[in-house]
């Protein structure tokens, strides 16, 4: 399973598995047949958006509180463990939104929430399998 970004006006692949948008907004001139679902919890909130786009706030900063409002809001919380659900079920799972691939997007630091959170779960797993093993030895 890969868990991928892209533009939402990229072409779409066969390799792109589920294709999830993740903007606040809907785009212009984009069809709903170019993505399965549209998750807007996973997006940043609209004032964030608002302040980084009007450069009251840099990149760094939106990334932290980007962070901090998927970890502290009930429904941006709720998306997430559905985007990590929903990459368990598939085998691909791409994350969409307006800009173009390499430039600062919050679809970026999303991916990177969900890959850490993966992570700590295998490793919580894998210690309590380990620990039962143990366990049986004694």
């Amino acid at each position: 399973m890969a868990l991928k970004t892209k533009s939402i006006y990229d072409e779409k692949e066969k390799s792109d598995g589920t294709r999830v948008l993740v903007t606040r907004y809907y785009p212009r001139g984009v069809k709903r047949t170019h993505f399965d679902l549209w998750v807007r919890a996973a997006s940043p909130e609209a004032v964030l958006l608002k302040d980084y786009k009007n450069k009251v706030i840099n990149w760094r900063e939106f990334s932290r509180r980007f962070k901090i409002q998927l970890r502290a809001d009930a429904d941006s919380k709720k998306a997430v463990l559905d985007l990590i659900d929903l990459l368990g079920k598939n085998e691909n799972l791409t994350l969409l939104c307006y800009e173009k691939e390499g430039q600062n997007c919050h679809r970026l630091i999303l991916k990177s929430v969900i890959e850490r959170a993966m992570k700590k779960s295998r490793e919580r797993n894998e210690a309590s399998s380990s620990g039962s093993a143990e366990d049986k030895k004694d």
